[in-house]
């Protein structure tokens, strides 16, 4: 009880301070939420057939010029899973624009941030306007891929029409992506990570104190932190098209980790493509959708290793008839297919219907409720203790203040 009114207490502080300064902007959401789902499944009831959550986000945006950005986001939640952190550090990151000539920009940012990728996850502090619920695509990048690095940009508008974006990212702090897809697979969820907060794995015999990964630190996997190889990562992306009508979206990412153990953790070498689009073919209707292709693994042969290929995809149709509601619908599937035939299959497959209504209440209440329906199969979940049904079904309704 203690930490739902201080997670209110923080939302109302920040509305409070908002127009202190006229460089400094606070803005954010509270939310609470109640969830139903079969038992034992990956959705986001987990192990509890009925759940109640409440979370907090806060970010704070300072424009000290029109040249300059600074910007951070910080969330507190509590937290049923026991999962990682129950508050911390989502982004924080230092903009520079130079603005050249025929309507062209380059963006200079450091820090740590969210790449431009998703198309669901577009509304401020990556939020989602369609559901609730996260893809599995966008719930893994989530909770395991955000890079800590520098980030060029180049934006060229050529008329009202068109526009294009190329950049190109240089990053660490970010080599075990790619370990919670193997050991554990995908999941659907909204929880975004926090920067050093430790995610348990399952309790798979290969991590065991003396097994083949034994030595993999015994608490989990910690997404975001110091770098483990001294490696940099690379990622590059590319848009184009008409802002307001059809646009498409191409990104490629290698975490070039060295496979190596360091400090209790590997540093998985990860790649993958994604491809986006949005489409608004009439108003007030938006079409949204995303294709992941990639392979991630660690270790060495002859020895112990891991190496998975991995997919997913999912496309989104959403109707607002007015400012009040929405509607939205999202298929989605995906899979992962165990390459190195060492220890555990991580084989795992899974595919869901979501549907959503959202309903604003004037310009800060939000609610919300929702449907999932998920199939799936998870090759090593009979060697767990707790083996989880990959199928199952979720009602979740939800109400968010923001400010």
């Amino acid at each position: 009880m203690r930490r739902t009114i201080f997670c209110f207490g923080l939302a109302l502080a920040a509305q409070a301070s908002a127009g202190d300064g006229d460089d400094l902007l606070w803005f954010g959401h509270a939310r609470t939420d109640l969830a139903h789902a079969d038992a034992d499944s990956r959705l986001d009831a987990g192990e509890r057939r009925l759940h109640a959550g409440i979370e907090a986000q806060l970010a704070a945006l300072w424009e000290p010029g029109i040249d300059w950005r600074l910007f951070a986001q910080a969330v507190l939640r509590s937290d049923w899973r026991d999962a990682g952190n129950t508050a911390g550090l989502v982004e924080a990151h230092l903009d520079r624009d130079f603005y050249l000539r025929n309507d062209q920009r380059l963006r200079v940012r450091v820090g740590q941030f969210f790449l431009p990728t998703s198309r669901e996850a577009v509304d401020a502090m990556w939020q989602s306007p369609y559901t609730p619920t996260l893809s599995a695509l966008n719930s893994w990048i989530a909770e395991e891929f955000r890079p800590i690095g520098v980030d060029l940009s180049w934006h060229s508008r050529a008329d009202a029409e068109r526009s294009f974006e190329a950049a190109l990212t240089a990053f660490g702090g970010n080599d075990s992506a790619g370990t919670l897809l193997a050991w554990r697979g995908f999941a659907w969820h909204d929880r975004i990570g926090v920067f050093g907060e430790v995610l348990p794995l399952p309790a798979l015999p290969s991590l065991v104190d003396g097994a083949e990964f034994g030595h993999q630190r015994n608490d989990g996997t910690r997404p975001f932190g110091s770098d483990l190889d001294g490696r940099v990562g690379w990622s590059l992306r590319a848009s184009y098209g008409p802002p307001e009508r059809l646009r498409g979206f191409a990104s490629a990412v290698d975490t070039r980790g060295d496979r190596g153990l360091h400090r209790g953790e590997y540093a998985w070498r990860t790649r993958f493509a994604l491809l986006g689009l949005e489409w608004q073919p009439a108003p007030r209707w938006s079409i949204a959708g995303e294709w992941l292709r990639g392979d991630s693994g660690m270790g060495f042969a002859p020895g112990p290793r891991v190496q998975i290929d991995f997919r997913a995809a999912y496309l989104l149709a959403s109707f607002a008839p007015d400012e009040r509601w929405r509607f939205s619908a999202r298929v989605e599937g995906f899979a992962v297919d165990d390459r190195d035939g060492v220890v555990e299959d991580n084989d795992d497959r899974g595919r869901a219907l979501t549907l959503a209504a959202l309903r604003q209440f004037g310009e800060h209440w939000r609610a919300a409720v929702e449907l999932i329906r998920a199939e799936g199969r998870h090759a090593a979940a009979p060697l767990l203790d707790e083996a989880i049904d990959d199928g199952g079904t979720q009602w979740r309704m939800e109400l968010r203040r923001s400010f």
